[in-house]
């Protein structure tokens, strides 16, 4: 059984982040350009459609905004606190390792998604639950983000614990698109993604769902992704801000509203290299536009 006092520690250490403003923050920028990072996964779906939609483009007129592509919310809260990004869509689990690093340097100024990650394990290894994780090799994609905090709480939950901690799980940091060639040599055995990755390598048949997104933390409402500002940005230009607080809102009500745009942008974002369509259909209903900590 779950236990509260752990799933409250859970929400706490994701949710504090949001709290958490003030002053802070590094400069740089030429002071007409809103530099905006976002990921090609499907639990940034409302960036990616107010990207494919020009929303930035019509609703931010403050300043002209110039979307950048990140991998991972290490990349982007790096480049944060260096100066060279303005905003971002991440997960809390980067703003939460950025505020302990550089308090007051970021600020949680909108919810974007919940949910949309899957712990899928490989097939053939054995593994059916979260309790047969022990001994084996489980891949997450970034230390300190949103999958690393959610598996350790479900290692937790389960009495197992990761090898750095005397555990007998092997966790293991990777690359979204290295996946498929770690399933495919075995190399892993599980791992918890963001979509569609899971569900890619469910569709190529190299994995089978273990814990489907509305099972993996509190039926799915816990924050996947946030949009977060540097405070000194914010400071400088709260018009801008106001407006890009705007554009994501109509953007996460369009991502609600029209799935079929959120699998056609990620699509273009992907450049292609997506599942199959009912398997696509399936990663974007896992993601759900909006969330608990939605400030707007």
């Amino acid at each position: 059984m779950r236990s509260r006092s752990s799933f409250a520690a859970f929400v706490t250490a994701l949710g504090l982040a949001a709290m958490l403003v003030g002053c802070g923050g590094g400069g740089g920028g030429d002071g007409k350009t809103l530099r905006l990072g976002y990921f090609p996964n499907l639990t940034h779906g409302p960036a990616l459609v107010a990207v494919d939609e020009e929303i930035f483009a019509r609703r931010v007129t403050a300043l002209k905004v110039k979307p950048e592509k990140f991998s991972t919310g290490t990349e982007a809260i790096a480049s944060m606190l260096a100066g060279s990004l303005d905003a971002s869509y991440i997960g809390m689990g980067p703003v939460i390792t950025a505020l302990s690093r550089a308090p007051g340097s970021v600020r949680v100024v909108a919810g974007v998604s919940e949910a949309g990650a899957v712990l899928v394990a490989r097939r053939g290894s054995g593994v059916r639950s979260v309790a047969d994780l022990r001994g084996h090799t489980v891949g997450f994609p970034g230390f300190g983000n949103t999958q690393d905090l959610a598996l350790r709480y479900l290692l937790k939950e389960s009495g197992l614990r990761p090898e750095t901690d005397g555990g007998s799980v092997r966790m293991v940091r990777i690359r979204n698109a290295d996946l498929r060639t770690a399933f495919e040599r075995g190399a892993l055995d599980a791992t918890l993604a963001p979509e569609p990755w899971g569900a890619t390598l469910v569709d190529l048949g190299l994995a089978d769902v273990v814990l489907p997104a509305d099972k993996i933390v509190n039926g799915g409402r816990y924050p996947t992704t946030v949009l977060v500002v540097r405070t000194a940005f914010a400071e400088a230009h709260p018009e801008a801000v106001a407006q890009l607080v705007a554009a994501n809102r109509e953007a996460v009500a369009l991502a609600r509203e029209r799935p079929d745009l959120v699998s056609a942008a990620f699509t273009k974002a992907a450049k292609g290299k997506v599942p199959s369509a009912p398997a696509l259909a399936g990663a974007v209903a896992s993601n759900v536009p909006g969330t608990t900590v939605n400030r707007d």
